[in-house]
């Protein structure tokens, strides 16, 4: 599948940008934008129409690349973090899920608030980080639509930025919902739909600095409703962090910082479901 190009994605920030600013008070900010656009496809042949330099990646090759640098600061956690361990606060010390762990993000700290922590992850990489860091508590290989749990075995389950990389929602959230005994609650958040349908993607870089991504899938709110519906559990909440000017992140961030803010940030960054099982 081709790439765009750097002038395609930045073209498309500026016309992001242009449409949000559109009816509000800043005829400056829009000429700006116009003004930039005009430059960008002046320069467009010239050194703006190669295609971008970031292979795609599966979930298994991917996922063993982007664990050596996981752990740095990734553009979403500050914004997902508050509210999800908002969430989880609430619940009394017990054994709980981490589904798609990955390096042990959130079961450091959830371990810290007293849990009993259980993660399962398919990537042999990114738990091996996880059990290196977390060594008193239990990792398992799995999948999210497979988990090697008894029914009922756990008292709350997380599951974290991971459920835009599964094609159909419903198996992963029947299987949360099996594993967690009734009364439980379960915290899900996912990169925002906004995001995924206007083009974000799960970027990283490798240890040796490469550029890599995998490709995600934009699942409508209604869409994580549903299969919470039909996995029998119950919507207590929904919440929709916006993006900041830092975790607005993006190519165009360093080259059109003005067009990059009025794009992205105020946007909503993740959706963050609060369930419980009846």
């Amino acid at each position: 599948m081709s790439l765009p190009t750097l002038g395609q994605m930045l073209l498309g920030t500026e016309g992001l940008a242009l449409l949000r600013l559109a009816f509000g008070n800043d005829p400056a900010a829009r000429e700006a934008r116009v003004a930039e656009i005009r430059d960008l496809l002046v320069r467009y042949d010239h050194d703006l129409a190669s295609p971008l330099a970031a292979p795609e990646y599966d979930l298994d090759q991917g996922y063993d690349l982007w664990s050596a640098t996981y752990d740095q600061p990734l553009r979403l956690f500050p914004v997902e973090e508050p509210t999800v361990h908002g969430i989880l606060a609430s619940l009394s010390a017990g054994t709980m899920l981490d589904a798609a762990c990955g390096t042990g993000r959130h079961s450091a700290w959830l371990a810290a608030q007293g849990h009993d922590v259980i993660g399962i992850d398919v990537s042999d990489s990114m738990l091996s980080k996880a059990r290196t860091k977390l060594p008193a508590c239990r990792f398992e290989r799995g999948d999210l639509a497979a988990l090697p749990l008894m029914d009922g075995s756990v008292d709350a389950a997380l599951c974290a930025l991971a459920l835009v990389h599964v094609a159909d929602l419903r198996p992963a959230f029947a299987e949360l919902a099996r594993v967690v005994r009734p009364g439980g609650r379960i915290v899900i958040s996912d990169v925002h739909p906004f995001l995924v349908q206007l083009g974000w993607q799960a970027q990283f870089r490798t240890a040796g600095g490469e550029a890599g991504f995998m490709r995600l899938n934009a699942h409508l709110p209604s869409s994580y409703a549903a299969a919470a519906r039909n996995a029998g559990l119950h919507i207590m909440d929904l919440h929709e962090p916006l993006l900041g000017g830092e975790s607005a992140m993006t190519i165009a961030r360093d080259l059109l910082p003005d067009a990059n803010a009025a794009a992205w940030v105020g946007l909503p960054g993740v959706i963050v479901w609060d369930l419980m099982k009846p």
